[in-house]
């Protein structure tokens, strides 16, 4: 058929759905005249007549009944694809695949995320628990839209545009019955004799740097006994007695028995950051910016 389109649709059922040309020409917003045109070429096309003219109204003819089942379906379905279009264009049609360290985000991102769902609840978020220099190279191949990437460090060596979205402290975690956890708070000097189980720098290079550069400061080089690749083997270490380790106060909320956190005379901080390619931003990644903006967790 060429000449049939959506209106023509559209105006037939207004018609059936009133059994009336005037009453459809009001609904519609459409002169009477060009309306009850409009069907007649629409019969014209389909060589059946649709409706049955009388003096107070119209009715469906046999062949207007079945059109009618059909036309209103089709018209259901152009108008499911013009959402599905409007959703796609605004981001909110294509899910959004982020990164996050469990660890360091796992207080803060359920509450980002119950935030933006109630802005944008036909965005679907994928989760992906990842180190952070795994976001980085997933997010620069495009597998990833963006990440809780942690520290600055995986970010700017990835070239990648980030956004603060607050910071941590690190705190001591050492095994219960140490002698520095008598004491509510610990002189980072006094464990320089310590072993120290530390982050691997493979990857945690941002978490890493900030557990050296504090020692140096505090006047010592750690003795790093071992380094692992996620935060609750050191967790695990340390209530075996393996030695004592600098950690990021949301540690804490890890399950740690054998362990006693203690925070320090001049605790050690860093800022904590989200992180996406520039030029690929997802289209919804501007309003979830903003989300993280309303929320003040860190």
């Amino acid at each position: 058929m060429n000449f049939m389109e959506l209106r023509h649709l559209r105006y037939f059922v207004g018609v059936a759905s009133e059994l009336s040309f005037t009453r459809a020409s009001q609904k519609l917003h459409v002169a009477q005249p060009a309306l009850s045109r409009q069907i007649r070429q629409l019969e014209d096309e389909l060589g059946a007549r649709l409706l049955d003219r009388k003096r107070n109204g119209v009715e469906l003819t046999a062949a207007g009944r079945a059109f009618l089942t059909e036309a209103a379906s089709l018209l259901r379905q152009s108008e499911q694809a013009a959402r599905a279009a409007r959703r796609a264009g605004q981001g909110r049609g294509e899910p959004m695949r982020l990164g996050y360290i469990w660890g360091l985000f796992h207080t803060y991102v359920p509450a980002v995320l119950q935030k933006f769902r109630l802005r944008a609840p036909e965005t679907a978020v994928h989760l992906f628990d990842l180190a952070p220099l795994e976001q980085a190279r997933m997010i620069n191949e495009g597998e990833l839209d963006a990440g809780f990437i942690g520290f600055a460090d995986e970010a700017d060596a990835a070239g990648l545009l980030k956004r603060r979205i607050g910071h941590c402290e690190f705190v001591a975690a050492l095994p219960r019955g140490h002698r520095a956890a008598r004491s509510a708070r610990t002189p980072l000097a006094s464990l320089a004799g310590e072993f120290f189980l530390g982050i691997s720098t493979d990857t945690y290079p941002g978490a890493a740097h900030c557990v050296t550069a504090a020692c140096r400061r505090a006047g010592f080089r750690p003795k790093i006994l071992q380094t692992v690749e996620r935060g609750y083997t050191i967790l695990g270490l340390v209530a075996g007695k393996c030695g004592v380790a600098l950690v990021p106060e949301s540690l804490k909320a890890l399950p740690h028995p054998g362990i006693v956190f203690r925070r320090l005379t001049e605790p050690p901080t860093a800022d904590l950051f989200l992180a996406w390619r520039k030029g690929a931003a997802h289209p919804a990644l501007p309003g979830f910016l903003e989300t993280i903006d309303r929320v003040t967790n860190f």
